[in-house]
């Protein structure tokens, strides 16, 4: 008889451990899922989509725009500085500030397709597709092998003005005279897209 109770006390005992066990293993897997989602693998966070136009810049910015600025209060006619305070401003989303800039060093020194370029992609960061397309074609009409305005030509186009045919046209002639462009894979892929969706 006290043999039998020892033997029911052991099986008692065992799935109270059993139950215990499973219960932490619960309960640490839940702890860890919640540490996963707040922290992220890493440390790493998704970036959003719909970021603020104006961005807080890290101290290292602060500090290069700051010093880019002094310098340009007493060498106004400094085109590099204006172009590289033109980034510094785009970087931190000040999109207006970098047009001013680019804009200054276009009047100091016209004609430079990079600068005209990066003054479109600000336009379009302030939601005029028209003025950035303008840009990009007289960055083009000075060299019509340039790739980025070329590529953000066809971008424009495509995904703000809606005018496919002229998309298809900007990225033919991007692959035509860069046939291995780094995203060339990606703009096949959408100018497929584009021409089935013609065809529909």
């Amino acid at each position: 008889m006290a043999q039998r109770q020892r033997r029911a006390k052991k099986k008692n005992t065992s799935r109270s451990l059993l139950w215990v066990s499973h219960l932490l293993t619960f309960v640490m897997g839940a702890l860890t899922g919640i540490m996963i989602a707040q922290v992220g693998f890493g440390g790493q966070q998704t970036a959003s989509s719909t970021a603020s136009v104006f961005s807080q810049p890290s101290n290292d910015q602060a500090s290069i725009i700051q010093q880019l600025e002094s310098h340009i209060a007493h060498a106004p006619d400094d085109v590099d500085a204006r172009i590289r305070l033109g980034n510094a401003y785009y970087d931190t989303g000040n999109f207006q500030a970098a047009i001013i800039q680019y804009a200054q060093a276009l009047e100091l020194r016209p004609g430079n397709p990079d600068v005209i370029v990066d003054m479109g992609i600000a336009y379009r960061r302030i939601q005029r597709s028209d003025v950035a397309v303008e840009n990009f074609q007289k960055a083009l009409d000075i060299n019509p092998r340039h790739v980025n305005a070329r590529y953000n030509l066809g971008l424009v186009l495509k995904l703000d003005m809606k005018d496919i045919s002229r998309a298809i046209a900007a990225w033919d002639t991007l692959l035509l005279f860069h046939p291995n462009y780094r995203a060339a894979a990606s703009v096949q892929a959408q100018l497929l897209q584009m021409r089935t969706g013609q065809k529909q």
